[in-house]
């Protein structure tokens, strides 16, 4: 748990800990990942399986996580602006099996949250939109129908949005660029 802590501590450092709103022209106002992770491993203990980690452009944080009493299942915890809530069932159209489930899920701890802000400047760089808005930041695995693939990878995607444009870019784990969508 130190070891998550202090990467998610250096992950605000670099980030800004003030969740809110981003206004033009700023960076993006980054939720408190530290706390709320320190909050969810106090209820769940460790290790923590991230199936899909959401932030949105208000610093809310939806992260859904499989259950470690319960392999087969999926909950959703839910942080906003220092309140955590969860667990939240997640329903699936069809549930994955477990094998599907074990693989799908990325281990909290080869999670680099400090690359987070220079994938965002790249992101507007890749873009051409220096002043453009977060919409949403998402991290899962690409195989989201949830069966297993040789080619699937976790994806971090970066939506940003200006009053001329919208893109996103898709980063793998380690920050490096895999596709760019400006329409």
């Amino acid at each position: 748990m130190a070891k998550i802590l202090l990467a998610l501590g250096a992950s605000l450092m670099l980030a800004g800990a003030v969740a809110g709103a981003e206004a033009p022209g700023t960076d993006y106002g980054w939720p408190n990942l530290t706390d709320f992770l320190k909050q969810l491993i106090a209820k769940v203990g460790a290790p923590v399986k991230v199936y899909k980690l959401a932030m949105d452009r208000d610093g809310k944080v939806d992260l859904w996580i499989q259950d470690q009493a319960h392999p087969d299942l999926v909950d959703s915890w839910e942080y906003d602006h220092g309140a955590i809530e969860g667990p939240i069932p997640v329903k699936f159209d069809h549930y994955p099996s477990i094998a599907a489930l074990d693989h799908h899920v990325i281990e909290l701890t080869t999670i680099d949250f400090p690359r987070l802000p220079a994938m965002l400047a790249t992101a507007r760089t890749k873009l051409g939109q220096p002043d453009a808005r977060v919409v949403f930041i998402e991290l899962e695995r690409g195989d989201s129908s949830g069966f297993i693939s040789v080619t699937d990878t976790p994806i971090w995607t970066i939506a940003l949005d200006s009053p001329r444009h919208d893109g996103r870019v898709e980063f793998d784990l380690q920050g490096r660029v895999l596709d760019v969508d400006k329409d």
